[in-house]
């Protein structure tokens, strides 16, 4: 007598169908916001792999709730300027727009990303020790034990590396523009320590930037981002009101980097 087969539970959904169920749901998030509703009822934001894609879930969740207007040129200030391939966002978010699927895909595109956020996230995932995790994973891909790798953790730590890159030029930005401001707006208070941390701001800009020239394409971005915080920065430190400082950022890229901040200042500069 032939022996039954044991049911095998089914596998997860591989990384490409998670990416691909997620471009779907932006284009029609994007594309019909009205179909968010529907879409939120199933997912959470930290369901999402992607963090462009979590991006546009989270800013349109938060718009339709304010009661404002949801538009590719509305929610791109809000959201990475980057798209998963390094192109502009802008053009990657226009063309899931374009290309998105009928709205009656959105709860099975949306119960996909549900079942792989399960996956990734099972009751071991908080108590996993990263550091054994991370090598478990190097060692996998070098022996080429491609099955045994965790695909969409793996895939997830990866962007978030890029992201800490990123986030260290945008802050020595913002620490560059903060004293730039204070430079400016207050040159009778000007000191030898504003002008060192503007010389080592634009250091660490250079040096993330020789490391990493494909971030010069995100240097716009990053500026008009990091300024907003320094602005803010700015206003604490001088005592002035933030409406004194200008609301766009007043420096172009070569101003930000190379205009002199001469120390001690020439004689009779003001």
């Amino acid at each position: 007598m032939a022996l039954a087969t044991q049911a095998r539970p089914p596998a997860p959904p591989t990384l490409n169908e998670v990416f691909e169920a997620e471009q779907g749901l932006v284009g029609l998030i994007l594309a019909e916001p009205a179909v968010y509703g529907r879409i939120a009822a199933l997912l959470r934001d930290a369901d999402w792999t992607q963090n462009l894609h979590r991006g546009v879930f989270e800013v349109v969740g938060r718009f339709l709730a304010e009661g404002r207007p949801v538009s590719l040129d509305t929610v791109l200030p809000r959201v990475s300027d980057v798209a998963p391939d390094g192109a502009p966002a802008d053009l990657y978010l226009a063309a899931l727009a374009a290309r998105a699927p009928a709205s009656a895909r959105a709860e099975s595109l949306a119960r996909l990303l549900a079942e792989a956020a399960d996956a990734r996230t099972g009751p071991d995932h908080l108590d996993r020790d990263l550091y054994a995790w991370a090598y478990e994973q190097a060692l996998a891909l070098r022996r080429g034990q491609f099955p045994a790798l965790d695909a969409l953790n793996l895939a997830e730590e990866i962007e978030d590396l890029g992201g800490v890159i990123y986030n260290r030029m945008e802050s020595a930005l913002r620490i560059t523009l903060m004293h730039l401001l204070k430079w400016d707006h207050q040159p009778e208070k000007r000191t030898r320590s504003w002008h060192l941390s503007i010389r080592n701001g634009r250091l660490d800009v250079e040096d993330v930037l020789e490391r990493h020239p494909s971030l010069n394409r995100r240097v716009p971005g990053a500026v008009a981002k990091a300024y907003r915080r320094a602005r803010i920065d700015a206003s604490g430190e001088t005592g002035l009101d933030e409406s004194v400082f200008p609301a766009e950022c007043p420096y172009d890229r070569e101003s930000i980097m190379t205009r002199p901040v001469p120390w001690p200042p020439a004689s009779g500069e003001s």
